[in-house]
């Protein structure tokens, strides 16, 4: 079996960021819906509806930036096979 090893310190920074941005990309979501609802606004809903539009695009792009970026941090943790046998992080890795 060839196990990837992984730095358990990266892989959990790693996490936690997409978590967060995860629940950014929520929250956007959730402010294009209300635009998009205009309840008790006195702008028209066409206009509501085309900035709920831009919110909708900027939160799908936000998703493929977070879900990039989580791959790239993944890939990052990998440990190679000298490392991972002693347990020993480069300069690099410890930046």
């Amino acid at each position: 079996m060839n196990m990837r090893k992984y730095d358990q310190e990266k892989c959990s920074k790693a996490g936690k960021g997409a978590a967060l941005r995860a629940v950014v990309a929520v929250y956007v979501a959730y402010l294009a819906y209300k635009i998009a609802a205009a309840e008790n606004t006195s702008m028209s809903l066409t206009t509501a509806r085309i900035i709920a539009a831009v919110f909708i695009a900027a939160d799908i792009a936000f998703v493929i930036y977070a879900c990039d970026l989580f791959r790239r941090e993944i890939k990052a943790a990998v440990m190679t096979d000298e490392a991972a046998e002693t347990g020993e992080r480069t300069e690099a890795e410890n930046e």
